[in-house]
């Protein structure tokens, strides 16, 4: 009885195994990221009544073949994540401890394709941009006022757009695949006649809005951009690496 149903059991695990090998992940013939640049982005969350309530900063490095992003970098809540294109893997660094955690990157998958997605049809049949008249210094860049509003799902946003940045980061990866193959669900791959009102250039701030309502509820702002990225965010020679997959 225990042969009959255990090495059925053991098959099925090193199936699974095979499945997330680090050697299985195909998706990266080409890993190395084309541009190279340190984004640093803030976040403001704010109440229901709409006083602050949390700020958060993040900063996203793009190097040679990954990507490292560091939340509230220097503070005690620090987190790092290390994506490494050419090993299809994923670190979670404990900067304190100098320890790795070393995992599979394919799993994130499914995420990455989420958070583009959230991003790629604020466009849709439902929703229309407004250009405004409205222009404002922030961060140093000059930048114009869009509004974007849906009818359907009653949400607002404001958008502040310079043309004083130009960068192009649709060959990089991000969260586990490239920017450009997020693209495919994007207005241009459609035959709808884009709006003459859509934003053109990179947005600065962007300001999210509760239903139905004026008050604000996220609010990120892109703090600066620079061309260059430093490699001691990629820099492993210090951590001892914990392999997730030696533990199964």
């Amino acid at each position: 009885m225990k042969e009959k149903h255990a090495e059925p059991q053991r098959e099925k695990g090193r199936k699974a195994l095979e499945d997330i090998t680090y050697e299985n992940d195909t998706r990266y013939p080409v890993p190395n990221n084309p541009v190279k640049a340190t984004l640093a982005l803030e976040m403001k969350t704010f109440k229901k009544n709409g006083k602050l309530k949390e700020t958060t900063t993040t900063k996203m490095v793009f190097g040679d073949t990954g990507e490292c992003l560091i939340n509230n970098e220097g503070s005690k809540d620090e987190s790092r994540m290390l994506f490494d294109y050419k090993a299809a893997a994923l670190y979670m660094l404990n900067t304190q401890d100098k320890i790795a955690t070393k995992m599979p990157m394919i799993n994130f998958q499914k995420m990455a394709e989420k958070l583009a997605g959230d991003q790629l049809y604020i466009e849709d049949e439902n929703g229309k941009w407004e250009r405004t008249n409205e222009v404002k210094q922030i961060h140093g860049k000059s930048c114009r006022k869009y509004i974007y509003f849906n009818s359907k799902e009653k949400t607002k946003m404001h958008a502040w757009v310079t043309k004083d940045i130009s960068i192009d980061l649709s060959g990089n990866h991000l969260f586990g695949g490239q920017i450009q193959d997020f693209s495919s669900g994007t207005s241009a791959t459609t035959t709808r006649k884009i709006d003459e009102n859509f934003p053109e250039g990179l947005m600065v701030r962007s300001v999210h809005f509760e239903k139905n309502n004026d008050t604000p509820s996220v609010q990120m702002d892109l703090i600066t951009v620079d061309k260059t990225s430093d490699p001691k965010y990629f820099d492993l020679s210090g951590y001892e690496i914990h392999d997730v997959l030696s533990k199964l």
